[in-house]
C-alpha cells in the first residue's frame, strides 16, 4: 500500500518481524505488543470530511432536478388521451386485415377452382384406366369443390368470420384439429420455399 498523505500514521509504520527463538530453547515467546487501531471516521475537518460534504452539496441540485424530471414525465403521460392515438392505429390494422383476407379468399377461390377443373379433367382418364365407377367418384369430388369454390366467392369476408365463429363454437375439437392440420401444410410449404430459395 502506497503511502498517502491522507493515510494515519498506524498503517505507515512497519512491524518488525518476531524473532523466532533457536530449537531447543526453552523460554517462552513473548507477547506482542497490542497494534493501534487507526480511526474509522474521519472528522469533518478533516480533508476527506470535507470531500464527503462537498460530494453531497454536489448531488442535492442533480437529485432534486431528477425529481422534478420524473414529476413532470408522470403528468405529460397522464395528460395524453391514449385512446385517441390508438383507434387510428386500430382502424388501419383492421382494414388491412380486411383486404389482405379479400385478397386470400379471391386466391383460395381461384385455386379451389382450378382443383375442379384438374379432377374433372383427369376423370376421363380414371374411366379408361380404373373403370367408370371411379371415374363417377372423380366427377363427384370435382362437383363439390367447384361448389365450395362457388360458395366460398359468393359470400363476404365477415359473412366467413361470422360462420368461422359459429362453427368453432359448435365444435371446438374439429376447429383446433383443423387448424392443426392448416397450420401443418402450411409450415410444410413455406418450409418446402425456403430450401428452393
Amino acid at each position: 500500500m502506497a503511502d498517502t498523505p491522507g493515510t494515519p500514521p498506524a498503517k505507515r509504520a512497519r512491524k518488525a518481524p518476531n524473532p523466532k527463538p533457536a530449537k531447543g530453547a526453552g523460554t517462552a515467546p513473548k507477547p506482542a505488543a497490542p497494534l493501534k487501531v487507526a480511526a474509522t471516521t474521519s472528522a469533518p475537518d478533516t480533508p476527506a470530511g470535507k470531500t464527503a460534504a462537498g460530494w453531497t452539496a454536489q448531488i442535492e441540485p442533480i437529485k432534486a432536478q431528477a425529481e422534478k424530471v420524473v414529476k413532470t414525465a408522470t403528468e405529460k403521460l397522464s395528460a395524453v388521451d391514449w385512446k385517441t392515438h390508438i383507434d387510428p392505429l386500430k382502424d388501419q390494422a383492421s382494414k388491412t386485415a380486411m383486404s389482405a383476407a379479400g385478397a386470400a379468399k379471391d386466391r383460395t377461390g381461384s385455386a379451389m377452382q382450378s382443383l375442379a377443373k384438374l379432377i374433372s379433367d383427369t376423370a376421363g382418364t380414371v374411366d379408361a384406366k380404373l373403370g367408370p365407377q371411379y371415374g363417377d367418384y372423380a366427377r363427384q369430388a370435382a362437383e363439390t369443390v367447384a361448389g365450395a369454390a362457388d360458395k366460398l366467392d359468393s359470400k363476404d369476408v365477415d359473412q366467413l368470420m361470422t360462420e368461422a365463429r359459429d362453427f368453432v363454437r359448435k365444435s371446438p375439437a374439429v376447429a383446433i384439429g383443423a387448424a392443426a392440420v392448416v397450420g401443418f401444410v402450411l409450415m410444410r410449404l413455406a418450409k418446402g420455399s425456403d430450401d428452393e430459395a
